[in-house]
């Protein structure tokens, strides 16, 4: 079955790969195959699609609230059977006039409740943490962020859909009304509802988390966005900001 399951998935990423022309971006350089393989064979295990709902209660009964959301998670850290998600703050807080509840579903499409350790609206970030004897990839940070021009997989589970993969190249750091530092810009490009993917270098290491998207005439075609990622400075400033510590 999970043998199936990875020959559609390759598959799959052949297409989504090529959403890089499909978009009207040149793309020349060539991806070395053994990445996509690992990308497609262990990366991949380390996405998770992320369901955010909300309730209140009264009287003890719960009673279901008006906001839902999906979104994307990354694996950063297992501890015993736990591991630990990061993803935005904004896919897992929908509204502070509501309780959340976290579902997570894994590649294999295992669904399990998650629960919040950590959480930072200046930041935009969030980590998510859910019980799973399932053998999943942890991810790496990179200590540093990624430079202009440098080859990017951008790995998520957008509007719902699982395992959206892209490549593309960083285009720029830019400024936004969001946050109070630079942010990652990159054609790689993403759907709406991509919030929490994962932004990786041909390393395998994560260089960013996408946060944004960018829409105009000249980089949309019907739902794919430019990309802007949290750079993985911030994100690691972020962690230790909240005594959270990867290893």
């Amino acid at each position: 079955m999970r043998k199936l399951f990875r020959i559609v998935l390759l598959a799959a990423m052949a297409i989504l790969l090529t959403s890089c022309s499909f978009v009207n971006r040149m793309f020349p350089e060539k991806i070395d195959p053994d990445t996509l393989n690992y990308i497609s064979t262990v990366v991949l295990n380390s996405n998770l699609k992320i369901k955010t709902v909300t309730y209140t209660k009264l009287f003890n009964t719960e009673i279901p609230g008006p906001y839902t959301g999906t979104g994307s998670g990354v694996i950063i850290k297992k501890q015993d059977n736990f591991y630990y998600l990061l993803t935005n703050q904004h896919v897992v807080m929908l509204s502070v006039d509501y309780s959340h509840r976290y579902i997570v579903e894994d590649v294999y499409n295992n669904v399990t409740a998650a629960t919040l350790v950590a959480s930072d609206e200046a930041y935009d970030l969030a980590v998510l943490k859910f019980e799973s004897t399932e053998d999943m990839h942890v991810m790496e940070l990179a200590t540093s962020n990624p430079i202009v021009g440098e080859l990017v997989f951008s790995i998520g589970s957008p509007s719902g859909k699982h395992n959206i993969i892209t490549a593309g190249k960083i285009l720029s750091y830019n400024t936004i009304n969001n946050v109070d530092y630079e942010i990652i810009v990159h054609d790689a490009v993403i759907r709406y509802g991509s919030s929490g993917s994962m932004l990786i270098n041909d390393s395998f290491e994560i260089v960013g988390l996408n946060t944004w998207g960018f829409d105009d005439d000249e980089t949309t075609v019907e739902e794919y966005v430019v990309g802007g990622a949290t750079p993985t400075e911030k994100i690691i400033e972020f962690l230790e900001a909240n005594g959270f510590t990867v290893e």
